[in-house]
């Protein structure tokens, strides 16, 4: 599982269905849900490979 920070919790949180995206500027970016409050949640990988 991947950690983000909920921005609603404000704390640092498990991402549920987690998948990595491609953002327009070409970095990766896992995109999931927060495992408490189910607020979608976002954390920068970094440049793409």
């Amino acid at each position: 599982m991947v950690q983000g920070r909920c921005m609603k919790c404000k704390t640092q949180r498990e991402m549920n269905n987690m998948k990595e995206v491609t953002m327009k500027n070409g970095m990766r970016a896992a995109k999931g849900v927060c495992a408490k409050c189910g607020t979608n949640m976002y954390k920068i990988l970094g440049k793409k490979k």
